[in-house]
């Protein structure tokens, strides 16, 4: 009807992120072409800074979140239990943070 001031509106697209990448370089252009993947990349990230973002982070609510962290350690760090302990300490943030969500652990573990 003109004039009664009503707009034809088309309903809008709420996006909804299924899966969470987080991790180092290696990740770049992973999942791209998919619309419910958020990836994020920090390039020569070790697992207590990705521990810290983690901390720092809304990650909303995904149904999984994927962490590939501890290559960039193999080359300076050749003390396992530590890069273990940090990965540990990751994981146990990432376990509150989201706690219905599935997630899983990438990297040189």
């Amino acid at each position: 009807m003109a004039g009664t001031g009503n707009r034809d509106t088309m309903p809008t697209k709420q996006t909804f992120t299924k899966c969470v990448v987080d991790g180092d370089l290696i990740l770049c252009n992973v999942g791209a072409e998919h619309a419910d993947m958020t990836v994020e990349c920090f390039p020569g990230i070790k697992p207590e800074h990705l521990h810290r973002e983690t901390e720092k982070r809304d990650p909303g609510s995904p149904d999984t979140v994927i962490i590939h962290v501890g290559t960039n350690n193999m080359r300076t760090t050749r003390n396992l239990d530590f890069i273990m302990g940090e990965v540990y300490a990751l994981i146990s943030t990432a376990k509150k943070k989201l706690p219905n969500c599935r997630r899983v652990l990438s990297g040189v573990t």
